[in-house]
């Protein structure tokens, strides 16, 4: 009889490490843009999703940074929010009963233990893409309180102009029904 594994999401540490720690690092301690790893990691999913960016996991630095259970415990919510709609929105090659389950259902069913893990990875990876697309924002002819103050106002600026040409309550209802 094979052990069946608990299904845990949003509950235990996290550690990014390589260039993705440092600019995480960056992001919050130097250009404080966000006040905490876990806003930023956050943020970093719904950046690395509009952009379409996901990046793999770097060791090839020691560099770390953690982001305790406890954040995520208390953005719990927010975590699960934000992974749930990622998984249905990401198409890649997959039909939507296929999507709906990998955010409805498979976390509630421990034989799925691999299949949430795989989808975790994919969350994850968007994470990293985002922390990877918000460095490259923040970097360039930033180097002072001002200039990120400036820089965030032109993000999200851009951000509203492109949520007001594309109308994702119509793709919802699209999704809705299939």
């Amino acid at each position: 009889m094979t052990e069946k594994k608990e299904i845990k999401l949003f509950e235990t540490d996290y550690r990014i490490t390589g260039k993705h720690a440092t600019y995480l690092k960056f992001i919050v301690n130097e250009a404080q843009i966000f006040n905490t790893f876990i806003e930023a990691y956050l943020n970093a999913a719904v950046f690395g999703f509009l952009a379409n960016r996901k990046a793999k996991r770097d060791n090839e630095s020691t560099d770390s940074a953690n982001i305790l259970a406890s954040a995520f415990i208390n953005h719990r919510h927010d975590c699960l929010f934000l992974y749930r709609l990622i998984m249905l929105l990401d198409e890649k090659d997959i039909n939507l009963e296929e999507r709906l389950d990998r955010a409805f259902r498979y976390d509630t069913d421990p034989s799925k233990y691999d299949k949430v893990q795989e989808n975790l990875n994919i969350f994850n990876s968007y994470v990293l893409g985002g922390i990877e697309e918000m460095y490259n924002k923040f970097i360039i002819d930033c180097s002072s309180s001002e200039d990120y103050i400036k820089r965030t106002f032109e993000i999200v600026k851009t951000f509203k102009d492109e949520i007001d040409g594309v109308s994702y309550k119509e793709k919802i209802d699209k999704l809705l029904r299939m």
